[in-house]
C-alpha cells in the first residue's frame, strides 16, 4: 500500500492513523447451538458495511480491526447456518406468538437509542409510550398490529445511513411509518440479511484494493496479560483483591493469538497482520507472545506509554512516534482525540466537530513534525448517537484530512514503514481503561468468574492446549475452542458494578454455558456451581396462589372449564427466561386438596422433545426437605423421592396436557411450609431444559388453611 501523498512543498506532514475496532463476542449457546443476542447481525446491518461504504466513497485510507469471533458469526449469518432467537421472533407473525414471546418483544425491541431513533419517529414513539415506564412492562395492551409495527420499527432503527438512502424498500417503509404487513416485514428482513451477508466480502475487496488495512484481535477478545498471569493485575493496582486461585496460563494466551491470526487468514485471506490486543491490554509477557506469533504490530493507550517512559509524557511530542518493544512495533493512541470522537462529537454540528479535529491535529503537527498520531476507538457503538449514524461527520472528516497538506492519512503499516521505531526498555502492564485491569478483575463477581474458569479448566483440560500449539496446521478441537471462548473479556466486562445492560443475565448465562460445554465435551457431569448466578438476578419467578382447594380428574385432558379454575400458577419464563435459546415452558399450574398435590404442564410435546423417548420430567421442591417428583415419559409413571430415596408412587396422564397427582401422606407437608421450586427435562443424565432458567420459583403449601383463609360470607 502507498500512503496518501502530501501536497508538494510541505515537508514532514503528520501521519494520521485511524483504527476502527469492530468487536462482538460469540453469542451462541454452545449446547443448543442457538444465538442468544442479535448484536452481531444488527451491527452488520447498521455499521460494518456502512463504515466501509464511507471509506470507499471518500477514498480514505484507514485501518479496520476485526475480532475473529465476530468474523465467525458474520460467516454463519452469511451462509444461513446461524439460528438467532431474536430474528426468529422478529420474523414470526404476532398472532403466532406465545405470551412470553410477546412479552419479550415488548421488553427488548426498544433496544435502540431513544433520542435518535425512538423520539423522532412518531409511530415508534407511540409504541414506546404504550409500553410504559414500568420496570417490567406488559404486552397486554399491544394488539397484533402494534407488535408487527414494533417488529418492523426495531429493524428500521438498525438500518444505517447508506442503506436508508440506497434501498428503495427502506425509504418507502420509513415514509409509510405504520400498519406494516407481514410481506413488508419479510422484505425488510431479506434486505437486512443481504446487507449482513456482504460484509465479509466487502472487507476483502477493500483490502485487496489496498484501501484498508485489516488487523485482528486475539481469537476470543481475551485480556492477554491476565491469561499469562492474574498477578499482573497488581502491577498497576497493588492493593487489588484477586481471585483465590493461581491462574497462570501463557500457553492459552499464545493459542488465542495464533488462532486469531489463523481465523483471519481463513476468512479474509492469508497475509501478515497487526493486532489490537483486546481492550488495548498489554504486558511484557503478552507483547513477547504477540511478536513471537508473527503480529506485525500492536497498539494500546497513551497512559501505558506514560508509565513505560522515564519522565512520562510531560513532553507530549513523545507520544507522536512509533516505538518497539523487543522487536514488536507499538503505537499509543491519543486518548483525547479518540475519546472526543467516541463520546463527545455526537452532540456537535458535524462541521464544528471536524474543524475541532483538524485544529488539534495541526497543533500536534507543530509539536511533532513528521510524527505519527494514532486515533483508535470502537467503530460500531458510538454512531447511534450521531446524526444520520455518523455519516456526515465521517464523510467530512475523511475528505478534510485528505485535502489538508499538513496531514497524511495512512494505515498503521504505512506509518511504520515510513518510521524508525524507538526501542522501549520497559512496557507497563495495563489496558486502555484507566491504564489498569480493574474492569475485568477485583470485584467479587469478577473474581468468582475467574475462579470458575480456573476450576473448569483444571477439571477438563489436560494436554489439549499443548497439543494444539504443537500441531498448528490441525483445526482446534471443540473442547479447546470452548475454553478460548470462555476466556473472552466480554463476560467479565458485565460482572461487577461498573457496566449495566438489560441483558446482563444472558451474558452471565452465556459465560457459564461455555464452561458447561467443557464438561459436556469431556462427558463429565456439569458441577452444580455452574447453575448458580454470578451476577444475582433482579427478579425472581413469582407465583399466583390457588384460590381454593380443588380436585381435578387426572386424564391428560382439559375437560370441564371449572376443573382447574382455582389453580395457582408459577411463571416459569420469569427472571430471564428468553435466553432466547432454550425452548421454554411458560407456566406450571398447581393446587391441592386434602389428599393430593396437583401439577399441570400445558406443553407436553415440548417435554417429549426435550426428554426423548426414555427421559423424564422432574419437579423439585427444596425446603426443610427435598422432594423430587419424577415422571417417566416412556412408562407414563410418576415416582416420588425424598432425599433421593423412593417414598411412593403418584398418578400421571399425558395427552393434551401433562397432569400429575402426588399423594400428600408420604410428604408430610405442614400448612404454611415454603419451598423453592424448579422443573427439569432430563434425557438420561443430560439436562436439556430447566425452568426457571436460573434460580428458582417460590412455592407455599397452605393445605386446608387455604379454604379457611379465602372463606367469606
Amino acid at each position: 500500500m502507498a500512503a496518501t501523498a502530501a501536497e508538494p512543498g510541505v515537508k514532514n506532514p503528520l501521519k494520521v492513523c485511524i483504527l476502527w475496532h469492530m468487536h462482538q463476542p460469540d453469542y451462541r449457546d454452545p449446547l443448543s447451538g442457538q444465538t442468544l443476542l442479535p448484536w452481531t447481525w444488527l451491527h452488520g446491518v447498521k455499521d460494518y458495511g456502512e463504515m466501509l461504504e464511507t471509506i470507499a466513497e471518500t477514498g480514505a485510507r484507514v485501518t479496520v480491526n476485526l475480532v475473529p469471533t465476530l468474523l465467525e458469526q458474520l460467516e454463519r449469518y452469511a451462509d444461513g447456518s446461524d439460528r438467532d432467537r431474536w430474528l426468529e421472533l422478529a420474523a414470526t407473525p404476532p398472532e403466532q406468538l406465545g405470551e412470553a414471546e410477546r412479552q419479550f418483544i415488548v421488553e427488548q425491541f426498544f433496544s435502540v437509542n431513544e433520542d435518535t431513533q425512538v423520539l423522532p419517529n412518531r409511530r415508534y414513539h407511540q409504541l414506546f409510550r404504550l409500553r410504559g415506564s414500568k420496570l417490567k412492562p406488559s404486552a397486554e395492551a399491544f394488539s397484533d398490529q402494534d407488535l408487527r409495527d414494533l417488529q418492523v420499527w426495531f429493524l428500521l432503527a438498525w438500518t444505517g445511513s447508506h442503506l436508508r438512502r440506497k434501498s428503495e424498500l427502506v425509504t418507502a417503509l420509513l415514509e409509510q411509518g405504520e400498519n406494516f404487513s407481514e410481506e413488508d416485514k419479510q422484505r425488510l428482513l431479506d434486505c437486512c440479511h443481504a446487507e449482513v451477508a456482504r460484509v465479509i466480502d466487502f472487507h476483502r475487496e477493500l483490502e485487496e484494493a489496498g484501501q484498508v488495512e485489516l488487523s485482528v484481535t486475539p481469537y476470543a477478545h481475551p485480556i492477554l496479560p491476565l491469561l499469562c498471569d492474574l498477578q499482573t493485575a497488581r502491577e498497576p493496582s497493588p492493593d487489588l483483591p484477586l481471585p483465590a486461585v493461581d491462574f497462570r496460563h501463557p500457553q492459552d494466551a499464545r493459542l488465542q493469538v495464533r488462532e486469531g491470526l489463523q481465523t483471519a487468514n481463513r476468512i479474509l485471506g492469508p497475509r501478515p497482520r497487526g493486532m489490537w490486543p483486546a481492550e488495548g491490554a498489554v504486558s511484557e509477557a503478552a507483547a513477547k507472545i504477540l511478536h513471537e506469533e508473527g503480529a506485525l504490530w500492536a497498539a494500546t493507550d497513551e497512559d501505558i506509554l506514560a508509565r513505560s517512559l522515564d519522565g512520562g509524557l510531560k513532553q507530549r511530542s513523545r507520544l507522536y512516534q512509533i516505538y518497539q518493544y523487543q522487536g514488536l512495533p507499538l503505537l499509543f493512541r491519543d486518548r483525547e482525540l479518540s475519546d472526543r470522537i467516541g463520546f463527545l462529537y455526537a452532540g456537535w454540528d458535524s462541521g464544528q466537530a471536524v474543524h475541532d479535529v483538524l485544529n488539534r491535529l495541526h497543533r500536534i503537527a507543530h509539536q511533532a513534525p513528521g510524527g505519527t498520531v494514532a486515533i483508535i476507538l470502537d467503530g460500531e457503538n458510538c454512531w447511534e448517537r450521531y446524526l444520520d449514524n455518523g455519516y456526515p461527520f465521517l464523510r467530512d472528516l475523511y475528505t478534510s484530512l485528505q485535502a489538508d497538506p499538513r496531514l497524511q492519512l495512512c494505515t498503521v503499516q504505512e506509518a511504520i514503514a515510513h518510521s524508525s521505531p524507538k526501542p522501549l526498555q520497559h512496557l507497563a502492564a495495563g489496558s486502555w481503561i484507566r491504564s489498569d485491569f480493574t474492569t475485568w478483575i477485583g470485584h467479587p463477581e469478577e473474581n468468582h468468574a475467574w475462579e470458575l474458569l480456573q476450576q473448569s479448566r483444571s477439571e477438563t483440560i489436560t494436554q489439549e492446549i499443548e497439543e494444539a500449539l504443537e500441531n498448528p496446521d490441525e483445526p482446534l478441537s471443540d473442547l479447546v475452542r470452548e475454553l478460548l471462548r470462555a476466556e473472552g473479556s466480554d463476560w467479565f466486562w458485565w460482572f461487577g458494578d461498573e457496566h449495566v445492560t438489560a441483558q446482563a443475565d444472558i451474558f452471565d448465562r452465556l459465560y457459564r454455558l461455555h464452561l458447561e460445554a467443557l464438561y459436556h465435551q469431556r462427558g463429565l457431569t456439569v458441577p452444580a456451581r455452574l447453575h448458580q448466578w454470578i451476577k444475582p438476578p433482579k427478579a425472581k419467578a413469582e407465583g399466583i396462589e390457588p384460590s381454593a382447594c380443588f380436585t381435578p380428574e387426572i386424564d391428560g385432558r382439559i375437560g370441564d372449564y371449572f376443573e382447574w379454575l382455582a389453580a395457582g400458577r408459577i411463571d416459569l419464563a420469569a427472571g430471564g427466561a428468553m435466553y432466547a435459546s432454550r425452548e421454554n415452558l411458560e407456566a406450571l399450574h398447581f393446587g391441592y386438596d386434602q389428599q393430593q398435590l396437583y401439577f399441570r404442564i400445558d406443553q407436553p410435546d415440548l417435554l417429549q422433545k426435550l426428554c426423548g423417548k426414555t427421559g423424564c420430567f422432574e419437579i423439585r421442591l427444596s425446603g426443610q426437605q427435598q422432594f423430587r417428583f419424577s415422571y417417566s415419559c416412556a412408562e407414563q409413571s410418576l415416582q416420588l423421592l425424598t432425599e433421593n430415596q423412593p417414598v411412593g408412587q403418584g398418578q400421571a396422564a399425558c395427552d393434551q396436557v401433562l397432569e400429575l397427582a402426588i399423594p400428600l401422606a408420604p410428604l408430610k407437608l405442614q400448612p404454611g411450609e415454603k419451598f423453592s421450586l424448579s422443573c427439569h427435562a432430563l434425557d438420561g443424565t443430560r439436562e436439556n431444559g430447566r425452568w426457571p432458567s436460573e434460580g428458582s420459583a417460590s412455592f407455599c403449601y397452605r393445605g386446608c388453611d387455604l379454604d379457611a383463609d379465602n372463606w367469606s360470607v
